[in-house]
């Protein structure tokens, strides 16, 4: 589980069983590598499996900390205001879980 509160999923293939299993264990260590920095503010990128529109509004949030209003933030960065209001809460709230 991401810090987001979603589950992102990323593909393995390979011609064997066990050669899967390997790759599996790495992106299994790789992922909670990244969860880790997310959560200790080391990492302020989410993860490729996230939409590009929240990644969109966490940057300018974070370019734009102060800024509280969702219709100015769909403005700015042409994208439907309830796209906004879908992300903004989860978004703050990983902004100060990575403030700790």
């Amino acid at each position: 589980m991401w810090p987001d509160g979603k589950k992102h999923s990323r593909n393995v293939y390979a011609k064997t069983r066990e050669e899967c299993e390997e790759k599996l264990k790495v992106l299994i260590l790789e992922m909670k590598a990244e969860i880790a920095a997310l959560r200790s503010g080391a990492s302020t990128e989410y993860p490729d499996g996230v939409s590009p529109k929240k990644k969109a509004i966490a940057a300018y949030l974070q370019e734009h900390p102060g800024v509280s209003s969702k219709s100015m933030i769909a403005r700015e960065l042409r994208i439907d205001r309830s796209t906004v209001q879908r992300y903004y809460d989860e978004i703050r709230m990983d902004f100060q879980g990575m403030d700790r």
